[in-house]
């Protein structure tokens, strides 16, 4: 699937049940009792996005600086975890 940011577009896997299932429960585990995000573990899960995304993430976005690269993952999780927009 090809994702599109402010920072290019960008080549990445598709994500299936099972690997949405994976990310969905490194999210749960980045949110503590009281629902605050815990920034380290929220790290854990953009790496995965990063590591899981891009067969090569050094050659897909390390021309960015690291702001850049979080701000990229993040479009690439939000499309992720957006509502499957196909028709039935």
């Amino acid at each position: 699937m090809t994702i599109k940011t402010k920072h290019g577009e960008f080549e990445c896997r598709d994500l299936t049940f099972k690997n949405r299932r994976e990310l969905h429960r490194l999210e749960i585990a980045a949110v503590d009792a009281e629902g605050k995000v815990d920034n380290s573990k929220f790290y854990k899960v953009l790496d995965w996005v990063m590591n899981f995304a891009f067969t090569d993430a050094e050659k897909s976005i390390g021309h960015l600086d690291d702001n850049e690269v979080d701000i990229v993952l993040m479009d690439i999780y939000n499309e992720y975890k957006a509502p499957n927009k196909k028709k039935n």
